[in-house]
């Protein structure tokens, strides 16, 4: 690993899909800051037309550019060092990251669905802001009731998750994934929840159901560099 490089990550005003790659460099000790890019206009600029994108500047001024967030997450790992080691352990880290993932999509469909909707209606119309038994519109009605619809897909993919994973955890002395300390899948699993947490979407994650998964939560959310980016 060349010394020096620093990196730019580019992404909206949000964590969101850019959470768990500032939350490597963090921790990585990296040399880096976010960058938000003007908004479309500069949407053609981008390798694929979508955020995040990772721009790597070298002491010679070279530069490498990435986009697609777990394309981003993977290679931040793989460059300082916080994937575990050995071949199988890569697999299963790559598998545990995949099932965390089903959990990311549908918390992006759900919020995805809210802010398109937002920004046609509004945010304080009755489907976004009340529950569907609520809604004396039809159409707000159905939104509301989509909302519904979507949070019942999360819920039951985290409760097979969580009931899973921690099975998975409960064999770990640490604590963490792998080893005794902080890797991809322990960032990756922190980033979800943080992300359901501030959308009041987290009750699955919080219950003394799955002590295992709440104990690598507070494991991670402890770590003085993960706290940095939490709290800026």
């Amino acid at each position: 690993m060349s010394k020096g490089s620093k990196f730019d990550l580019l992404y909206f005003p949000v964590p969101g899909r850019a959470l768990t790659s500032q939350l490597l460099l963090s921790l990585a000790g990296a040399d880096w800051k976010n960058s938000v890019p003007e908004w479309p206009k500069e949407k053609e600029n981008m390798p694929y037309g979508r955020l995040p994108v990772l721009i790597e500047t070298e002491q010679d001024g070279s530069k490498f550019v990435l986009s697609e967030s777990r394309a981003i997450e993977e290679y931040i790992a793989a460059r300082f060092g916080l994937l575990p080691a050995g071949i199988k352990n890569l697999a299963v880290s790559s598998q545990y990251v995949n099932q965390i993932f089903d959990i990311i999509e549908a918390f992006a469909n759900i919020a995805g669905f809210k802010y398109e909707t937002s920004l046609v209606f509004g945010a304080e119309i009755d489907g976004l802001t009340k529950t569907p038994e609520e809604c004396k519109d039809r159409d707000q009605f159905y939104i509301a009731q989509h909302i519904v619809n979507l949070s019942k897909i999360l819920t039951d993919l985290s409760k097979y998750f969580l009931q899973k994973h921690d099975q998975i955890l409960a064999k770990s002395q640490s604590g963490y994934y792998f080893g005794d300390s902080i890797t991809y899948a322990d960032l990756t699993l922190y980033s979800v929840y943080y992300s359901l947490k501030s959308e009041n979407l987290s009750a699955e994650f919080d219950s003394p159901n799955y002590p295992h998964i709440n104990k690598l939560i507070q494991l991670v959310a402890s770590n003085s560099a993960v706290a940095t980016v939490i709290n800026k």
